[in-house]
């Protein structure tokens, strides 16, 4: 506190004392004492309404307060200000309870001298802020500057009880961002935490100052809104988060697109209680997620039964490795040149013994949630490499196989020896395998990328990078990684006869690729009029139903038997 001013208010009713504390604090060297009197505990009050001081020397035997009610009523108006109990009554009781109520310290007027009092100053103002320090980490988040979990709950049940007088409503919003974790797995934690306060801020934005926004933890946010009149009121914040949310993050220097999930629970008055009104809103959360993210979702009493069921089935997706219930299917890959099929691509299904045979995108996000992907990654890399060799011992002529690697597979330690492992014990060529990457993962730690990619590299399979264009990549720095090859992202060939931009883009993909030396793939070809498009592009392969949907093992022997029986032509199928 060195050359500091420090405003000093003396609440004293004997005003013989006034220039007795003001010489002694004069003889500070270290701070600057501004001395304030009043005689009266109202007249404090009112001061202190206009005012901020710094600390307070307090007298307990007033002429409009006795005892401990001045310090009391003081602390009500000003509870973050310092106070020091200067009583006539040398009182270790006294002093005790004055502790107790909230004074910092206790001194005996007549007793102190001026290195006594201005220390006691002094010890009080530290005091209060290291007081305040910790009730700040006690109660608020120290990434966002948000309230926590604590102070929430607080806020939740003072916003039910005010409820109850004013008749309005209260909306509670459970609130993450989707897919927070790939960030993590591709740019890192600092880019997450980042990612953390910019979305922190931009909620402050779209809510009023009386409202709490709070961070529960991980990526969870909550909001409370308070006078609320009708549930479109909290429906149209909603949306605007969403909207807001939807825009690019400059993470890296680079724009990172994350949404935003929100389940919705509104209270009445008597209708909830807080825990019942924090669980309706995060299964209101789940049943957004469920609608395909970046939406908001108010709580209805079915959402009840959706929770169980997700929670059973992610019970049996932890059986169902053990339970042999995965399944691959394999989709053709077709040379356009040649109209020859030359690989397929290893697709996850799982055939749920209630549900039948399921898609990946019903199950895909649970595994990634539950990081069970790692261990059904192993199995479905070796799988695909055992039935690539089975194949080949059943005389088909050799065709590649394509495995997507997962972001949490792909940041393992001992991936390549992983790979290595696989590839000796099903006695697969690596030159067949061709392992495919998103390209977030270019985002995050590019030396150990590229340090793992090349790992890979060096066992001889190919390197393929998938999703291409989706809006993280720059074919500027694709010569740095090892890719043998890249997969147009579906969205472009869906409308590359119908939109010129389409086109141009991925004309340009595919003219700047093989300067690098890269073959390229299109994704998702259904129609036979984006054929002639893609050849005059001179795209390298393509697959697609038009090509053929995914097929089991059998399904595919019996294609491979047809297909090699006449020349290896691969015929698309007709429109």
């Amino acid at each position: 506190m060195n050359n500091e001013l420090i405003k000093v208010l003396l609440l004293e009713d004997n005003q013989v004392d006034l220039p007795l504390v003001h010489e002694m604090l004069s003889e500070s060297r270290r701070e600057k004492f501004v001395l304030k009197y009043v005689d009266r505990l109202q007249h404090a009050l009112d001061l202190l309404i206009k005012e901020q001081f710094d600390v307070m020397l307090l007298d307990l035997q007033l002429p409009d307060a006795y005892g401990l009610s001045a310090l009391i009523g003081v602390q009500t108006l000003a509870p973050n200000l310092p106070i020091v109990v200067r009583s006539e009554v040398n009182d270790e009781q006294l002093a005790i309870d004055a502790v107790h109520s909230g004074a910092q310290d206790y001194i005996v007027r007549g007793e102190e001298s001026s290195p006594l009092l201005i220390k006691a100053l002094r010890y009080a103002i530290e005091r209060k802020r290291s007081e305040q320090s910790l009730a700040y980490l006690a109660h608020y988040d120290p990434l966002t500057d948000l309230p926590n979990r604590e102070l929430f709950r607080e806020r939740l049940n003072r916003a039910q009880e005010r409820t109850k007088r004013s008749g309005y409503m209260v909306a509670l919003m459970f609130l993450d961002l989707d897919h927070f974790k790939d960030i993590n797995d591709t740019l890192g934690h600092d880019a997450g935490d980042q990612l953390l306060k910019f979305a922190a801020q931009r909620l402050k934005h779209c809510v009023r100052t009386e409202d709490t926004i709070a961070r529960l933890g991980g990526d969870e946010f909550t909001i409370i809104l308070e006078q609320i009149e009708h549930k479109k009121d909290a429906a149209n914040i909603a949306q605007k988060i969403v909207d807001e949310m939807s825009q690019s993050f400059l993470l890296n220097d680079k724009d990172v697109f994350v949404t935003m999930s929100i389940g919705i629970a509104i209270y009445k008055e008597g209708d909830q209680t807080s825990e019942e009104l924090i669980k309706h809103a995060d299964m209101a959360l789940y049943a957004a997620k469920a609608k395909g993210r970046s939406n908001y979702q108010f709580f209805e009493a079915k959402m009840n039964t959706l929770i169980t069921q997700r929670m059973a089935m992610i019970k049996n997706l932890k059986l169902a490795l053990e339970r042999n219930e995965f399944i691959l299917h394999y989709q053709p890959q077709v040379d356009l040149s040649i109209n020859q099929l030359v690989g397929v691509e290893a697709l996850l299904r799982w055939q749920h013994p209630e549900m039948g045979l399921l898609q990946p995108n019903n199950f895909i996000p649970l595994l990634e949630e539950t990081g069970l992907i790692i261990p059904v990654g192993e199995w479905v890399l070796h799988t695909a490499c055992q039935q690539c060799r089975l194949w080949r011992e059943a005389g088909f002529p050799r065709v590649r196989i394509s495995v997507n690697l997962s972001a949490k597979q792909f940041r393992q330690l001992q991936l390549a020896n992983t790979v290595k492992k696989t590839l000796d014990e099903t006695g697969m060529d690596p030159e067949h395998l061709h392992l495919e990457v998103t390209e977030s993962l270019l985002l995050s730690n590019v030396a150990e990328t590229i340090s793992i990619l090349n790992e890979l590299n060096d066992l001889g399979v190919h390197i393929s990078l998938d999703d291409f264009g989706t809006g993280y990549s720059s074919l500027n720095y694709l010569h740095r990684y090892p890719f043998a090859s890249l997969k147009i992202d579906q969205s472009f060939v869906k409308s590359i006869t119908r939109n010129s931009k389409s086109a141009a883009i991925i004309s340009a993909i595919i003219s700047l690729a093989h300067n690098l030396g890269l073959k390229v793939v299109a994704e998702g070809v259904e129609y036979h009029e984006q054929l002639p498009a893609l050849l005059n592009m001179k795209c390298d392969e393509a697959q697609g139903y038009i090509f053929g949907v995914p097929l089991s093992s059998a399904t595919c022997e019996t294609m491979f038997k047809n297909i090699f029986n006449q020349n290896s032509k691969f015929y698309v199928r007709k429109p």
